[in-house]
């Protein structure tokens, strides 16, 4: 079980996959239900970086239920966080509303539990969703909350990830310096330990430096988020990268239409078959207004509205406004002069 695990923090999801599923099918052969569960959660944690997030949620659910028939801290504390990343692994579905209430029953359980990793997840986890929805003040809040868990604990692991999710956090505030010098700490901090590089970490390196007006840094980051996706087949993260690819050739002066649009749409694909919901209505945003600053009014019309469905089903509130503004614009161009 631990290889598996060490096999996926150092980027081989797929070996890790194939290592957690011998551990389980010998836990099962053996009977021994508290090492199906442990080596159940991080089984569903390899499902998750690879993308798989169906999967992953139905073993993480599993995974819960299986726990709460056992006795004993071990399996209570794989509970726990089986939850948490349930919580965060509904979040890339858009399933938001779920989420949030896995991810703060997770904080009041882990609070029970008291030190140790599983607070620290909880917090890492719920920070992550909350990030992902938008709601930025409660997720650089509970985000701060785990940093300082780390720091009390001397966790590093999951103190860089925590480092990494704060900075873009800051970054979508306007905190840009703030914001870059985390990212950049957490993508450093990977590099020094040999842990899995994330191209996640390096596609919102790219934005942070997109919005600071630094067009080739934002190229060449987003390049290499991709390249580092694609050699750890991890294809959620591969969506993430090719929309960035999509934001930064769509704003360049003047706009790179055409590759834009096409890094938007293999974006959008991809999202569309991993049910990549919250990227989903990004692509659709990305592409609306696009179409809209090359008068592709009919097409511009149609991706933003869909955005629009999108964001307001998920409340993704922070988008909102963007999308619909973008809209307002194409409508009052269309509206015939008195």
């Amino acid at each position: 079980m631990g290889r598996g695990d060490v096999l996926r923090v150092t980027g081989d999801a797929n070996g890790a996959i194939a290592a957690l599923q011998q551990v389980v099918a010998l836990a099962v052969e053996l009977g021994e239900r508290a090492l199906e569960v442990q080596a159940s959660h991080f089984l569903g944690r390899a499902y998750y970086f690879i993308g798989d997030f169906s999967q992953a949620a139905e073993l993480l659910r599993w995974n819960m239920e299986a726990a709460d028939r056992e006795s004993g801290t071990p399996s209570a504390q794989y509970r726990i966080r089986s939850q948490a990343w349930l919580a965060r692994t509904l979040s890339e579905l858009g399933a938001f509303t779920e989420s949030r209430h896995h991810g703060e029953e997770v904080i009041r359980l882990a609070n029970l539990v008291g030190r140790g990793i599983t607070p620290i997840t909880a917090h890492c986890n719920l920070g992550r969703l909350c990030l992902a929805q938008g709601d930025l003040e409660y997720a650089v809040r509970v985000l701060d909350q785990g940093q300082a868990l780390c720091h009390a604990s001397g966790n590093r692991t999951i103190l860089r990830q925590i480092a990494g999710d704060l900075g873009y956090a800051f970054a979508l505030q306007g905190r840009l310096a703030e914001g870059r010098a985390l990212l950049e700490e957490a993508i450093s901090e990977s590099t020094r330990t040999g842990a899995r590089q994330s191209p996640n970490w390096v596609a919102q390196l790219s934005e942070v430096c997109r919005l600071a007006g630094f067009h080739e840094e934002a190229c060449q980051h987003a390049r290499q988020a991709l390249d580092l996706a694609r050699q750890q087949k991890v294809r959620g993260e591969e969506a993430q990268a090719l929309h960035q690819l999509g934001a930064v050739h769509a704003h360049t002066d003047p706009p790179a239409v055409v590759p834009a649009v096409a890094y938007y749409e293999q974006a959008l694909a991809r999202a569309e078959e991993l049910g990549m919901r919250p990227l989903q209505a990004h692509c659709h945003l990305g592409l609306g207004t696009l179409y809209a600053t090359t008068g592709q009014r009919q097409q511009a019309r149609t991706a933003l509205s869909t955005a629009i469905d999108m964001y307001r089903a998920m409340d993704m509130t922070l988008w909102l406004p963007q999308a619909e503004v973008a809209l307002a614009q194409i409508v009052t161009v269309e509206l015939p002069s008195a």
